[in-house]
């Protein structure tokens, strides 16, 4: 999905345009090298298709002009997978769980040191911050928080969130978070 440092531009340019664009909120986001994670917040529910598609649509076209792979196949195996955030701790941990992946996959020693990560990067440009501020307070020492294992516990909350999200798709939601 990513294979240089202008395939991770390119999609960083289009999360600007797509938060440009839509009145959905991105809170955070880490992209790697076969997939992203984005931590989204949405005024109303049904807004996130629409962000994605803007998303995804713009990624795909910048992909195959820059490559030249234009009518060659699919960028994408499926379509993407959201799950609500209904409480602050499962926020916090979603969050933790987005900007330690590239640590937790063995790309870097320090979560920091992956630059397409929200943890060190908030835009396409020093210049330009396409992150919303959190709507609560972010921890504290938040990247040596980061950087330390997430615990069984924290582990479990999350899939048992998922697994709940998933049979009440329904469900009213706060923020959400997004991986394709």
């Amino acid at each position: 999905m990513f294979r240089n440092a202008a395939d991770y531009l390119g999609f960083i340019a289009a999360l600007t345009d797509a938060v440009d664009r839509t009145t959905v909120r991105l809170l955070a986001y880490c992209l790697m090298p076969n997939h992203f994670h984005l931590v989204l917040w949405p005024v109303h529910g049904d807004e996130i298709s629409a962000y994605m598609q803007l998303l995804m649509n713009a990624h795909i076209r910048d992909v195959q002009r820059r490559h030249g792979t234009a009518g060659t196949g699919h960028i994408y195996q499926g379509r993407y997978r959201n799950s609500a955030i209904v409480t602050e701790r499962y926020f916090v941990n979603v969050c933790r769980y987005v900007e330690a992946n590239p640590l937790c996959a063995g790309l870097v020693s320090r979560a920091q040191d992956w630059e397409w990560s929200s943890l060190v990067r908030s835009g396409p440009v020093d210049e330009i911050n396409i992150l919303t501020p959190w709507p609560i307070a972010r921890p504290r020492k938040w990247t040596d928080l980061v950087n330390r294992p997430q615990s069984e516990r924290a582990m479990r909350d999350m899939a048992k969130q998922a697994r709940r999200e998933a049979r009440s798709a329904a469900a009213a939601s706060k923020w959400a978070s997004t991986v394709a």
